[in-house]
């Protein structure tokens, strides 16, 4: 079952564009349109994980649940999740030196497809 690491791979990537995209491209991007943008907008979403009042609840918004904060960090969630299932479902393909470049670029390609073309706006 080595391909599953390859497709949470694939995965994973995706997450890092949308991280990446919304980062860097916001003004151009998909997100921009999208609804919530207090959740998703990372220039009004960072304020987020200091709503609640309490010095507890900064902490715990701050640190344990930043993933429930904001889309950038519920993609970085989703990305770690997706690279520790490749960790976990790996099996040698060919040999370690060839799968970390097959791996690489499981991860790079549909990177770069996503952060190019598909999470930007068409104009």
């Amino acid at each position: 079952m080595w391909w599953i690491s390859i497709l949470f791979m694939i995965i994973a990537g995706i997450f890092n564009a949308g991280m990446d995209v919304l980062k860097n491209r916001w003004k151009t991007s998909i997100f921009k349109t999208w609804k919530n943008q207090q959740w998703i907008n990372p220039t009004l979403s960072w304020t987020n994980k200091y709503k609640p009042k309490s010095k507890i609840g900064d902490k715990i918004m701050s640190t344990v649940l930043v993933w429930v904060t904001d889309l950038w960090h519920f993609l970085k969630m989703l990305m770690l999740i997706s690279i520790s299932f490749a960790i976990i479902f790996y099996n040698p393909i060919i040999s370690w030196w060839i799968d970390i470049l097959i791996l690489y670029s499981s991860f790079t390609i549909p990177f770069e497809f996503f952060f190019s073309r598909l999470f930007i706006k068409k104009i």
